[in-house]
């Protein structure tokens, strides 16, 4: 596998990844059909900072976002742009990616243009440089 094919499947995989931990914890935690929820009934001390489920999904809110893990250890962390999108950028793509065991950890520079890739085709967003979202 070339340096980009490795930051292309590292991509993919984070998104399976987030898609299907935000459905397990949205069972369990239903302010979790968005992060936008997640973050406002934390604030409004309707959901605790950090929680777990009993299928072993795991999540723990910080700052201006939600780091997710999955009962395989899958870490899934996106922010809120100020726009209110959920988005990642590279050095969370990276830290999936040593979450999950990829070696080597693709560099930011793949990264990023794996994910620019993935924009061309319609996939993602780039709302700001380096930061990726889902394409509506």
């Amino acid at each position: 596998m070339t340096r980009s094919s490795g930051a292309a499947a590292c991509v993919r995989s984070f998104l399976r990844s987030r898609e299907g931990v935000m459905r397990a914890l949205a069972v369990a935690y239903p302010p979790f059909d968005t992060l936008e929820n997640v973050l406002a009934a934390v604030r409004a001390g309707e959901l605790e900072r950090r929680g777990r489920t009993d299928s072993g999904y795991s999540y723990a809110v910080h700052g201006r976002g939600c780091r997710m893990t999955g009962p395989g250890g899958a870490e899934v962390d996106m922010d809120l742009l100020l726009d209110g999108a959920e988005a990642f950028d590279a050095w969370r793509l990276a830290a999936f990616a040593r979450s999950v065991g990829m070696s080597p950890v693709p560099p930011d520079d793949d990264l990023d243009g794996a994910c620019r890739e993935l924009v061309a085709e319609g996939l993602l967003v780039e709302p700001e440089t380096g930061w990726f979202r889902l394409h509506d």
